[in-house]
């Protein structure tokens, strides 16, 4: 009876205890989940408070959370549920309540997911995307008004680059003016003119070397470097043209130690802007001051483009690369096409030291070039003005010149493979310069027929090339191809349909002409087919072939006719005899082809056959449509029989032979190696 008590009594104690001790395992459990989270309270707090959320106090944040009225439970907390002082992401609605032990209790806080771009939905406590990034709302740019875009504008330098340039252009045509105008007004005397327009250029210069040692007045420094510089140009031409108190020998090489010895500035400066403000205003002004493009314009330009070229090595400067040709190239250009009286021999050797200094520039600079396609093309219009070289010069003399041209750009085209710089598109683009020189030429000496033969033999002449090199294959059909359709069209020009039409008022030597160019673009057009046909695949194949094949079929029409007029005399016969050997030469052509495609297979047999069956088929048509009217007597029973005899000679025999070898394909005849 005394042991019951007694008992009951230990057990409660025990109990106690053991309460005892799990209430302090809790409250030490719920002590080290607080530390954790004021630790990453602390260390990250844009993730913990977003913008437009409520803080919370502390206090409820570490406030201890009550334990569930069960009995402890022993294991590791559920995979959902966050490991004591784990980082909670700011998507938690809450900071979760720390795990004691017992049942699992469901988790308390949202899954993490894809947030939706309504700011209504994002989740409490959780920060909104930045302006950009997925899922953010679309807020466009605000609009700036003119001028927020001009203050803009000023602070990135551009309105003083711009007053910069304008006030360059102001001034120097003011130097015009006092150079030009006053001479002519008779206002002061020309020595003072010539002695204040060197005075402003050196102090033009000075101030602006000495502003230009700061780097954030170099903007300025440059626009006064420029004014000086050309300042001083345009006063030693002035002296020269106007005053004449210096020889043009003399004038041109203190031009060219102002121009190389001034620019020498934008040099070391690395500013392409400075030559380019010098540049502009030159070809601008310059003509003004020789009253328009003469010799000694001519000159002058031409030692500033090559006294400035130095200024340019080891730079990236197409713009004034660009600039610097256009100055060279503009006056003779002018003088070609305006000034036909001006001396011939003078504007032979300046359009060539130009082309020459065209290209030897760009193969200069294209060392350090970023755009050499546009360098190439810049240098390639220094043949503009040779084009015009007849309208300056008589025929042999401007023919001589613009072949000189050719060989010139034909031979970098072709040698320039072996230097790195040269690359395959510059080349090309000379090739195609080469191709206009070589039109020019012919088109200097020859006219009418004689033009269409030339264009056609120099057709036939790329195209032999095309198909003996590889690297320049392709540019070379292409210019073999424009070539000879130029030969082609100029046919037509001179007589081409009216040779084919039963009457026609052309002469003997007109057929003979046309003869000759039709022969020499057959050639062409044969050559040009077979390569253009090497080079393709699949159906481009055939439509090669098919448009060669009806070109041929009308040169042979045209080849057939003139050579009977030329035999004849321009007879009815000789008309008459050449349309009935044009047509069986068509039905020949066809027959060869059917004969040439037994020994074929595959898609190249239905080609051949597809070919030449619409040979016949055209044949045919033009035996019953053309010779029946324009031919009679023998030449259309020569006709009629002949085709005829043909197309039974290849009717059944030829579908036999053609089943035979269908159905018994050749053996493999190869020698097998041992």
């Amino acid at each position: 009876m005394n042991a019951t008590p007694a008992s009951d009594s230990a057990a409660a104690v025990m109990h106690r205890i053991s309460g005892e001790f799990a209430d302090i395992v809790r409250r030490m459990s719920t002590v080290s989940d607080d530390m954790a989270t004021l630790e990453a309270l602390l260390t990250a707090p844009s993730a913990s408070i977003s913008p437009g959320a409520t803080p919370r106090h502390p206090a409820e944040m570490t406030a201890p959370v009550a334990p569930p009225p069960t009995p402890p439970r022993v294991g590791p907390p559920p995979p959902h549920y966050p490991q004591p002082g784990t980082y909670l992401p700011p998507h938690f609605s809450q900071v979760p309540a720390p795990y004691v032990g017992g049942p699992y209790p469901p988790a308390q806080f949202p899954p993490p997911g894809p947030v939706s771009s309504a700011p209504s939905s994002y989740p409490p406590g959780s920060r909104p995307p930045m302006p950009g990034a997925p899922g953010a709302p679309y807020q466009p740019r605000p609009r700036r008004s003119l001028s927020e875009q001009i203050a803009a504008a000023g602070e990135r330098g551009l309105i003083g680059k711009l007053l910069a340039a304008v006030g360059v252009a102001i001034t120097l045509i003011g130097v015009v003016f006092m150079l030009v105008l006053a001479a002519q007004a008779g206002l002061l005397s020309p020595g003072i003119r010539v002695a204040g327009g060197g005075v402003l250029a050196a102090a033009l210069f000075g101030a602006g070397v000495y502003l230009g040692r700061d780097t954030h007045k170099r903007p300025g420094a440059m626009a006064l470097v420029a004014t000086g510089v050309a300042t001083a140009l345009f006063d030693v031409l002035a002296a020269t043209a106007i005053y004449h108190w210096l020889p043009a020998p003399v004038a041109l090489i203190v031009a060219a130690i102002l121009a190389a010895g001034g620019l020498a500035v934008a040099h070391v400066w690395n500013s392409e802007s400075l030559g380019l403000m010098v540049g502009i205003p030159l070809v601008v002004f310059a003509p003004f001051l020789t009253d328009g493009p003469n010799a000694l314009l001519i000159g002058f330009l031409l030692t500033y483009a090559a006294a400035t070229l130095w200024i340019q090595v080891g730079r990236d400067w197409t713009a004034m690369f660009a600039v610097n040709t256009a100055v060279a190239t503009l006056p003779l250009f002018y003088v070609s096409a305006f000034v036909p009286d001006e001396d011939r021999w003078l504007f032979v050797v300046a359009v060539s030291i130009n082309l020459l200094l065209a290209l030897g520039s760009a193969i200069i600079l294209l060392r350090t070039s970023t755009r050499p396609l546009i360098l190439a093309l810049v240098s390639a219009a220094a043949v503009v003005p040779m084009i015009g070289a007849a309208n300056v010069t008589e025929g042999g003399v401007a023919t001589t010149l613009l072949a000189s041209a050719t060989v010139v750009l034909a031979a970098l085209a072709f040698t320039g493979g072996r230097f790195r710089t040269l690359t395959r598109p510059v080349r090309i683009v000379w090739l195609a310069a080469a191709a206009i020189t070589a039109l020019a030429a012919l088109g200097s000496i020859l006219t009418d027929a004689g033009l269409s033969i030339g264009i056609a033999a120099l057709g036939l002449l790329t195209a032999v090339a095309a198909g003996m090199t590889k690297e320049m294959a392709l540019p070379l059909r292409v210019i073999a191809t424009v070539l000879t359709t130029l030969a082609l069209l100029s046919m037509l020009v001179i007589g081409a349909i009216d040779q084919l039409m039963p009457e026609n008022d052309l002469e003997t030597a007109d057929h003979a002409k046309l003869l000759i160019v039709a022969v020499i673009a057959l050639a062409a057009v044969v050559v040009l087919t077979w390569l253009w046909g090497r080079s393709l695949t699949g159906q481009n194949v055939g439509i090669v072939g098919t448009v060669g094949g009806v070109i041929v079929l009308w040169l042979v029409t045209q080849i057939c006719v003139g050579f009977a007029a030329v035999i004849t005399g321009g007879t009815d016969e000789g008309f008459r005899g050449g349309h009935a050997a044009a047509t069986i030469l068509w039905v020949l052509a066809a027959a060869a082809g059917l004969l040439w495609a037994r020994h074929q297979r595959g898609s190249a047999r239905a080609l051949t056959l597809t070919v030449s069956l619409a040979i016949i088929v055209a044949a045919v048509a033009k035996l019953f449509l053309f010779d029946l009217a324009a031919l009679d007597g023998v030449f259309r029973v020569i006709a009629f029989i002949v085709v005829g005899l043909l197309l039974l000679a290849l009717g059944v025999p030829y579908a036999q032979s053609l089943d035979s070898d269908e159905s018994h394909p050749p053996a493999d005849t190869r020698t097998k190696q041992p």
